[in-house]
């Protein structure tokens, strides 16, 4: 009797679909990795916009608007002023999330002392693929 070695038709045809099956979890849970890296990103970026306009106004009292009323603070201003560094896209890197991105400084009332200020921070964070809900 002949011994046959190797591997039959049907044996390579199972690893093959094996293998096929583990690809594709793979890519579907490293879509998901992306996603959620580029998600934290963006939440980051907004945190750090809030930051580096409460700073800037820590700094320039003379801009914190009066009572009712709002400022706006460009994402390139903060940048130029050295409060924040570029905003570079999670998506296509060659680009920033500078130019349109921006944080509104609402003062809704005033303290007894004039350093107790009531201020809301709406941050718009503009991306290639995202914006902030804030964003008008």
């Amino acid at each position: 009797m002949k011994k046959n070695k190797g591997f039959t038709l049907i044996e390579l045809l199972a690893v093959i679909v094996i293998l096929g099956i583990l690809m594709t979890l793979a890519v579907v849970s490293y879509s998901s990795y992306l996603r959620s890296a580029r998600q934290s990103t963006y939440e980051n970026f907004e945190g750090n916009l809030k930051t580096a306009a409460e700073n800037y106004l820590i700094v320039n009292l003379d801009k914190v608007p009066v009572e009712g009323g709002s400022i706006k603070i460009t994402a390139t201003e903060l940048i130029n002023d050295h409060y924040l560094d570029d905003l570079e896209d999670p998506v296509n890197e060659a680009k920033t999330c500078n130019a349109n991105s921006y944080v509104r400084v609402v003062r809704n009332t005033v303290g007894e002392d004039h350093l107790n200020y009531d201020l809301d921070y709406e941050v718009c964070l503009k991306c290639s693929d995202y914006e902030s809900d804030t964003c008008n």
